[in-house]
């Protein structure tokens, strides 16, 4: 077992709606990273049971983990990000959705390249329905993928499952400093940032109240705006997105409140990290 040190570098937090069961590979996969200093915020919209039994049988596991929970009173994920930041103990910050299995050199690709004024992003490998099943029921486990010989081997199945972004699974150094250089854009479930950059933007808006561009194109909007550069980490922070239906689209009220953000020029929100008292 991974002794966790007692100097913290990195929070990562986890936003998490009832699905217990995709909380729980990623626990275990934060338990086998290649790092040990980070602390671990599992932030809940709603208040499950599933998620807190979850979240309370990792703590025994040695995990400096905290569970935030919150009245499930409709989509309100800015607001647990912003709670869960608030009560993060370090100044880095890393952020992955409660469905994306981070790979095990996941958080030492963010800690080695961001700072005050970068952050990164990376992307995703989008699984298909029958390999995301097998890992939930543990038919399969992370080494499936993780093994860099057996994710090559497995890339036909991976593809006839209906695997999306095959090559965002690839975790390769060589490719990471071909590519470094290359624009991309804030992923909202897979970005790491210096927590001063986020408050000096008032953390995430929490007038967005359906998914959707809240937690990443409007979050990459302001904090450009505000000087910060972003760095590409695609072929080093690796994520493993599990299947499961998409239950929305994008909102008129979301596209409409961006694009008010974008014409008012500002780069702050006026409901934000201000507000949150925890």
């Amino acid at each position: 077992m991974i002794r966790r040190t007692n100097k913290l570098l990195s929070t990562v937090i986890i936003s998490v709606y009832k699905d217990d069961v995709a909380l729980g590979l990623i626990l275990k996969s934060l338990l086998m990273q290649s790092v040990t200093n980070f602390e671990v915020i599992v932030s809940e919209d709603g208040e499950s049971d599933e998620i807190k039994h979850c979240a309370d049988r990792f703590k025994s596991k040695d995990i400096l983990l905290l569970h935030l929970r919150q009245e499930d009173k409709g989509f309100r994920k800015n607001i647990a990000l912003n709670r869960a930041i608030k009560a993060s103990n370090t100044e880095h910050l890393i952020f992955i959705d409660g469905d994306c299995v981070p790979h095990p050199s996941f958080v030492e690709a963010h800690q080695a390249c961001t700072r005050r004024g970068i952050i990164c992003t990376g992307r995703r490998l989008e699984l298909g329905e029958g390999i995301s099943d097998n890992l939930r029921t543990e038919k399969i486990d992370l080494s499936y993928l993780t093994n860099r010989l057996q994710y090559l081997l497995h890339c036909y199945a991976l593809l006839k499952d209906n695997a999306k972004n095959i090559e965002s699974g690839i975790y390769s150094k060589a490719l990471q400093n071909l590519t470094e250089g290359r624009e991309i854009r804030v992923l909202g479930c897979n970005f790491s940032s210096n927590k001063q950059d986020l408050i000096k933007i008032n953390g995430f808006n929490e007038d967005y109240l359906a998914p959707g561009i809240g937690e990443d194109s409007d979050i990459d909007w302001r904090l450009l705006k505000s000087g910060v550069k972003i760095r590409n980490v695609k072929f080093s922070a690796i994520q493993y997105h599990l299947y499961h239906p998409r239950a929305y689209s994008t909102s008129t009220e979301n596209m409409a409140l961006f694009e008010e953000t974008k014409q008012s020029n500002d780069y702050t929100c006026r409901h934000g990290l201000e507000h949150i008292t925890n």
